[in-house]
C-alpha cells in the first residue's frame, strides 16, 4: 500500500509528462497566424498599390486629353497609280495585312488601300487609288488611318460645304455643314481622340440621302474650348455642346434631327437624350461601336490585359477596387456613365453598328440595348471588325444598311 506522498508523487507526474509537447504547439499557432497575418497585409499592400497604378492608368487610357496621333509609320516601297507597297518601321499594323479598306497619308497627299493584301515578309502590297494631292514616291513616310477619307469634306461628300459656329456654355465650335433638302437634319458626332474626318464614312450617306448634315465638334478637340476638368466626360460634359449644335440646327431650319454618334460619341448621343429639352426633336439614332457603360469598357480592356512582370491575367477584383480609386482620385461617376442602368432614354428607331472584334468597348453593351429595345433598335454585327471599323471591314455592306435605314426613317 502507498503513503498519501508517493500516491501525490505519482500524480504531479503523470499530469506534467502529458503537457511538455503543448508549448511548441503553441509556438507554432502563433507562428502560422504571424505569417497568415503577414501575407494578408502584403496581399492587401499589393492590391492597393496594383490598384493605385491600374487607376492612373485608367486616367492615362480614358480620360486624359490628347490629340490623335499623326506619327508616318509607314515607308513607301513601290507605288503605282493602282497599287502601293508599304513597309512597316514601327509596330505592326494589322488592318494593313487585311481585306479591308483603310486610309493612306502622306505628305504630298492622301489615298485609299482596298482589296486583298500580298504580303512579302515585312512589305504588304495592296490596291491604291488617289482620292488627293500627288501620288506617293518611293522612300516616303506615310500614315494608315481608319478614318479613310482626306479631310477635305467637300470633295469627300462632292457638294459643297461651310465652315460653322456655334456657341456652347463651354465656348465657340466649329462644325462643317453640307447642305441637303427639307427639315430633317443629320448631326454627326465623332469619337474620343478623333476628328471630324471620323464621321466622314457615314455623312456620304446622310448627304446622299438628302439630309441636311452637320459634323460637329465638342469639348477638348484639338483647336476647340478645353474642359476646366481636362478630362473627356463621356457624355457628362460633352451632352451641352451637342445641344448647342442641336439648337444651331433648329435655329436653321431643322424641325427633327437624326443623330449618328460613333464611339465616345455614341455615350454623348445618350446622355443628350437623357437630359437635354431638345431630344424631342431627334427621330432616328445610328450609334458606331458606342461607348454606352465606361465601367464595362475599363472591365473590358482590363481583362484583355496581363499584370506586369508576371504576366498573368487582371484579377476582376484589381479591376473593381482601381475603378473606385480612379472615382476618388478623378471625380469619375461609373453610375452617371452608364446609359444602359435606366436606357428609356432611347425612343426612336436606331441602328447599331458593332464589330465582334472590338477590343475597346464591347459588343456586350450594344447587344444588351438591342435586348432592352427589341422593338427599336437593328444591332449591325460585322464579323471580324475592330472598334469603329465596322465601315472599313465592308464598305458597300454598311452603306446599303446605313442608307435603307435613313430612307425609311425620314422622321417626315
Amino acid at each position: 500500500m502507498k503513503s498519501p506522498e508517493e500516491n501525490h508523487s505519482v500524480d504531479e507526474s503523470s499530469t506534467a509528462e502529458p503537457s511538455a509537447p503543448r508549448a511548441p504547439r503553441g509556438r507554432t499557432r502563433r507562428v502560422l497566424v504571424g505569417l497568415l497575418t503577414a501575407l494578408v497585409v502584403i496581399a492587401t499592400v499589393a492590391m492597393v498599390g496594383g490598384a493605385w497604378f491600374f487607376s492612373g492608368q485608367i486616367r492615362a487610357g480614358a480620360l486624359d486629353v490628347h490629340a490623335p496621333s499623326d506619327e508616318m509609320t509607314l515607308r513607301v516601297v513601290m507605288a503605282s497609280a493602282r497599287s502601293i507597297t508599304l513597309e512597316e518601321t514601327g509596330e505592326r499594323q494589322e488592318p494593313l495585312r487585311h481585306d479591308e479598306t483603310y486610309g493612306v497619308a502622306w505628305d504630298s497627299g492622301y489615298g485609299q488601300i482596298s482589296g486583298a493584301a500580298r504580303v512579302d515578309g515585312n512589305h504588304v502590297t495592296r490596291r491604291l487609288v488617289l482620292l488627293e494631292g500627288s501620288p506617293p514616291k518611293d522612300g516616303q513616310l506615310a500614315r494608315l488611318e481608319r478614318d479613310a477619307f482626306p479631310d477635305d469634306p467637300a470633295s469627300v461628300l462632292g457638294v459643297p460645304v461651310k465652315q460653322v459656329r456655334y456657341q456652347s456654355p463651354a465656348g465657340a465650335f466649329a462644325a462643317w455643314f453640307a447642305p441637303g433638302k427639307g427639315h430633317t437634319w443629320a448631326i454627326l458626332v465623332h469619337g474620343q481622340r478623333a476628328a471630324r474626318t471620323e464621321t466622314l464614312r457615314a455623312m456620304r450617306i446622310t448627304t446622299a440621302t438628302g439630309l441636311p448634315s452637320l459634323a460637329i465638334t465638342y469639348r477638348n478637340d484639338t483647336d476647340a474650348p478645353q474642359d476646366p476638368s481636362h478630362f473627356y466626360g463621356f457624355g457628362r460634359t460633352e451632352w451641352r455642346d451637342l445641344q448647342a449644335a442641336v439648337q444651331f440646327a433648329l435655329d436653321h431650319g431643322a424641325d427633327k434631327l437624326v443623330l449618328v454618334g460613333y464611339s465616345m460619341g455614341g455615350g454623348i448621343t445618350a446622355a443628350f437624350m437623357q437630359h437635354s429639352n431638345l431630344a424631342t426633336h431627334v427621330c432616328a439614332i445610328v450609334l458606331d461601336s458606342p461607348m454606352l457603360d465606361l465601367g464595362a469598357t475599363i472591365d473590358h480592356q482590363a481583362a484583355e490585359r496581363s499584370l506586369p512582370l508576371v504576366g498573368l491575367p487582371i484579377p476582376p477584383p484589381l479591376t473593381w477596387t482601381a475603378k473606385q480609386l480612379a472615382a476618388v482620385r478623378y471625380h469619375v461617376d461609373w453610375d452617371t456613365l452608364d446609359y444602359l442602368r435606366d436606357s428609356s432614354w432611347l425612343d426612336v428607331p436606331t441602328l447599331v453598328f458593332h464589330g465582334d472584334h472590338d477590343g475597346t468597348a464591347p459588343l456586350a453593351t450594344s447587344q444588351r440595348l438591342a435586348r432592352a429595345h427589341h422593338d427599336l433598335v437593328e444591332l449591325v454585327t460585322v464579323v471580324h471588325a475592330e472598334h469603329v471599323a465596322s465601315w472599313n471591314q465592308d464598305p458597300n455592306a454598311y452603306d446599303r444598311e446605313l442608307s435603307r435605314f435613313l430612307v425609311h426613317n425620314r422622321c417626315a
